[in-house]
């Protein structure tokens, strides 16, 4: 009989909720549902599938930037995880083959946040349909981006076997394929870049800018991508540490332990991989929930003195009773910047009405920091608390008119801060002072905005519309990133993405919501009626800690 512990368990419940949720994301769904895709055709003399639709219609029509060189130069993007399927090349274009020998560019096109620049992939000669997936970013650190492609049918997409890994070089514009692993495949969230040189940005160095990530040693270019896999031998306890070197033949693997340096009911899913940098080439990998596992991959061989995985816990939850389930991203975030570890988390908060709907009555997020080396001695410090309805809009706030003004009902008009539903919190890696949110009018909407937010000052800086219609809900979609600080004439944005005048009806899920646009006002969210502060017939609230709609 088949026994499963309540930690293993745990464990397959969060990693299956993980993966559906990022199977939806990528829009992954059977040909009669959903969003239009291109690709897919059958076999019939066997009767079944040699490919599902692959390739979203949206996948294939990038949004359109400038190719100008003068374009102002961005120190962070927010980057889209997915590729976009086109021709589009420029400055940054590099070119490579995979291991079976076709051909492929990667051009990458950036704007200013809240925008979100994209990454382009081309394969000459070889229609798009003829991708499992669309190309993913697992990681990016520094002038260095990692990514995987699939080519095949629909049903190889989880087949690890049919991966290809490569590493974009913006320093050399060069893409190098790396050897297989001798794992099957990676989760996305375990695996993270080391820079092993001093990558110099493309234009005037700031030394505030460089946090601990690049050594302190001339730019050779080399790196070290690492994986810290769980190998469930021993619960949480057991790793697995899967590392290759630029310019080796092969990875190594390294088995690690937890065992003697956390309590018995320790619990861990990896979320994140952080780079902290420095002469140990140290890394982290974070529970998003509950912690973050350090370890010094230059330091593995050569330093016996100190065990070669650290735990560090995260702050406590904005609501410690809320059980931690399904994926943590829509509401966490963590990054290192300027010399600190930062992490965010958010709760917002829902009212159910009598028709079963529910409308968002705000949100609340903290952001706390501590020191990038050694944070053991001082720990976490809370350095922000922002409430939704404390955020200010004034003349400043460039692109306001993009947000709606939603009216209820009764056409009143709500504030349109506190209506919207707001999640995926995305920290600056330029500013410890800037937090980008995703925003709303109904979860499951495809109208998407990107909020940047001066958590210093508690007002609104700048609102941009997210074209992309491949993510659904509040998934995971688009990470920060410094490549764009390394780019060779990296491109900017072209004309304005603001869309005056114009009236929106957006069905929601139980009923409809009216949207009109609105032109940048002067007030302060909380001095406007306090909507959803009392409560009353057969309405409650909800308090969410995780978005699934």
């Amino acid at each position: 009989m088949l026994r499963v512990d309540s930690k293993s368990l745990s464990y397959m419940t969060t990693i299956f909720l993980s993966s559906a949720l990022s199977f939806l994301n990528s829009s992954d769904h059977l040909p009669d549902g959903g969003a239009a895709m291109a690709g897919g055709e059958s076999d019939d003399s066997s009767g079944s599938y040699t490919g599902w639709p692959t390739i979203m219609e949206e996948s294939l029509n990038p949004p359109a930037h400038a190719t100008a060189a003068t374009a102002t130069p961005t120190p962070w993007v927010l980057l889209d995880l997915q590729a976009f399927m086109a021709n589009h090349p420029n400055a940054t274009t590099a070119k490579s083959q995979t291991r079976s020998g076709q051909p492929i560019e990667v051009s990458f096109w950036t704007a200013p946040p809240p925008s979100v620049s994209y990454m382009c992939v081309h394969c000459p000669g070889l229609d798009p349909t003829k991708f499992a997936a669309e190309p993913t970013i697992m990681a990016t650190e520094a002038d260095l981006v990692l990514l995987r492609l699939a080519l095949g049918p629909w049903d190889t997409r989880y087949d690890g076997s049919c991966y290809d890994y490569f590493v974009y070089h913006s320093a050399a514009t060069k893409l190098r394929l790396l050897p297989h692993p001798a794992i099957d495949r990676f989760i996305d969230n375990e695996v993270g870049l080391l820079r092993c040189g001093s990558a110099t940005p493309s234009r005037r160095l700031d030394p505030r800018r460089l946090g601990l990530h690049p050594h302190p040693v001339p730019d050779d270019g080399t790196f070290v991508v690492a994986a810290l896999c769980n190998t469930h031998t021993s619960g949480f306890f057991e790793y697995a540490l899967h590392v290759y070197h630029s310019g080796a033949d092969a990875w190594s693997c390294h088995p690690l332990s937890l065992h003697g340096l956390v309590d018995p009911s320790f619990t861990h899913v990896n979320t994140k991989a952080i780079t902290v940098g420095g002469k140990a080439g140290t890394m982290g990998w974070v529970d998003l929930y509950r912690g973050i596992i350090f370890c010094d991959i230059l330091s593995l061989h050569t330093d016996t003195s100190s065990p070669a995985l650290r735990y560090f816990p995260l702050p406590p939850p904005l609501k410690p009773t809320m059980p931690f389930s399904g994926s943590a991203r829509p509401l966490r975030d963590i990054a290192v910047v300027q010399g600190r570890i930062r992490y965010t988390q958010m709760q917002v908060f829902t009212r159910r009405t009598c028709s079963n709907g529910t409308f968002s009555r705000g949100w609340t997020a903290t952001i706390w920091s501590a020191p990038a080396t050694n944070p053991w001695k001082q720990g976490w410090r809370q350095d922000y608390k922002l409430n939704s309805s404390d955020l200010s809009v004034d003349g400043n706030t460039l692109n306001f008119e993009l947000l709606p003004k939603i009216l209820d009902d009764q056409a009143t008009p709500q504030q349109t801060l506190e209506r919207l539903y707001v999640g995926h919190p995305t920290l600056s890696l330029h500013s410890d002072d800037t937090v980008c949110f995703m925003a709303k009018v109904d979860q499951w909407n495809e109208i998407t905005w990107v909020l940047a937010v001066d958590v210093k000052n508690m007002r609104l800086k700048d609102v941009a519309l997210y074209g992309s219609k491949r993510i659904i809900c509040f998934g995971y979609g688009y990470m920060s990133s410094k490549i764009s600080d390394y780019l060779p004439m990296a491109p900017g944005l072209k004309g304005s993405l603001k869309r005056q005048g114009v009236v929106l009806t957006v069905p929601s899920q139980k009923k409809q919501t009216h949207m009109v646009h609105l032109s940048p006002p002067s007030w302060k969210g909380g001095d406007q009626q306090n909507f959803g502060t009392s409560m009353g017939g057969t309405e409650d609230i909800m308090d969410l800690d995780i978005f699934f709609g």
